[in-house]
């Protein structure tokens, strides 16, 4: 990672540029929700460029904020039953790592020789270890099935992308000695046991992760040459560490080496920008930013972010369609059928069936009580 220079005149005009560049000027800014952070986007997206969003549970949110925008999510149309995995409908295919992502990439181009040597057995049946932790076990068939779907008709819309929004999670990765891969969940306790000499954990570093968003790249600009990337980290703190040190001190750990590999990533590259999600919920007040889990960012401040967002890549504020108080997943809560369509993949999300039939049909926003899994998210 080289370091970057500035030459002294320029660094002393970067000072002056403009408040956002010296704190005490614009301190204020702190106090209120949400904090508001100075951007400036090192490419412009039309109104109808084509996103497809890989990365941590982040992901998902900044997805459905895409879509109460109107914009083009390829990435949200999944086939996902509710005894499978009952969060968010496309939450299974959250992806924790960069390496994770690769290998997803890799599989896109070269297709594993042999699906069933990348799951694993247990007691209650097989596990795909590529996709999110907490997947329930299945048969043998649905788990090939659901592998043979996203590499025919999931990971092949990257190709359609115009930008690749990425979330960066953790920098704590599992590896598959024996299938020489990297995970995206972690084997169970039980599966470590029975086989101790397959399993390994790597605490990467910014290099390695640097590495990774490299080949990344390669391999995206291989299917739409014309594709641009925006990288984050995800304000999501890690829930567990596998490390020996408090999990706090882990997860400070892990976000600045992804937040130093996206730096030196985007200087690297004029297709590539990163976005400051990961400042503005951290930097906001603790109890806007985040759930009752204390883990999961609530959906109001992934509005504001979003909103900036759109503000930086459009140049103008992009009006939201959804009513404020709309959220997914107090919809699907609300409207049972409705999610049935989803996991079915009928449409894309709740918001779909709302614009399309949901207001004149009067469909509640809501019920009363809302889900767990509501609640977790902090809607």
């Amino acid at each position: 990672m080289a370091v970057r220079t500035v030459e002294g005149n320029e660094a002393w005009r970067g000072a002056a540029r403009s408040e956002a560049s010296q704190w005490a000027a614009t301190v204020d800014r702190f106090q209120s929700e949400p904090v508001r952070i100075s951007h400036t986007p090192r490419f412009g997206l039309g109104r109808d460029a084509r996103f497809f969003c890989m990365g941590s549970c982040f992901a998902r949110n900044i997805e459905e904020h895409l879509i109460y925008r109107g914009a083009n999510v390829l990435s949200k149309r999944v086939v996902s039953p509710k005894s499978e995995w009952p969060a968010r409908a496309n939450g299974f295919l959250n992806k924790f790592t960069t390496h994770s992502m690769l290998q997803e990439l890799r599989w896109l181009e070269t297709p594993p020789g042999d699906p069933q040597a990348h799951l694993t057995e247990t007691a209650n049946g097989w596990r795909d270890l590529h996709l999110t932790p907490g997947l329930q076990s299945s048969t043998l068939e649905r788990a090939l099935e659901r592998r043979a779907w996203l590499a025919a008709e999931y990971f092949p819309r990257l190709r359609a992308a115009d930008v690749v929004l990425m979330t960066l999670g953790l920098n704590e990765v599992w590896r598959d000695q024996e299938t020489d891969t990297r995970l995206n969940a972690a084997p169970g306790p039980w599966e470590v046991r029975r086989r101790p000499d397959r399993y390994q954990l790597e605490i990467t570093d910014a290099q390695d992760n640097l590495d990774a968003l490299e080949e990344i790249r390669e391999r995206l600009k291989r299917l739409n040459p014309a594709m641009k990337m925006v990288v984050t980290v995800s304000p999501v703190p890690m829930g567990a560490t596998f490390s020996d040190q408090d999990v706090a001190v882990a997860n400070s750990l892990s976000k600045s080496v992804l937040r130093a590999a996206a730096g030196a990533f985007e200087a690297r590259h004029a297709d590539v920008d990163y976005f400051p999600s990961y400042e503005i919920v951290t930097l906001s007040p603790r109890t806007f930013a985040y759930g009752l889990d204390c883990l999961h960012v609530s959906d109001q401040i992934v509005g504001h972010v979003m909103e900036q967002f759109m503000q930086a890549y459009l140049g103008e504020a992009a009006p939201r369609l959804a009513p404020e108080d709309f959220t997914e997943l107090s919809y699907l809560d609300a409207n049972p059928d409705v999610e049935d369509a989803v996991r079915r993949g009928d449409l894309s999300s709740g918001f779909e069936h709302w614009m399309r039939a949901g207001r004149e049909e009067g469909r509640p926003l809501r019920t009363e009580q809302l889900s767990d899994r509501a609640l977790r998210a902090g809607v």
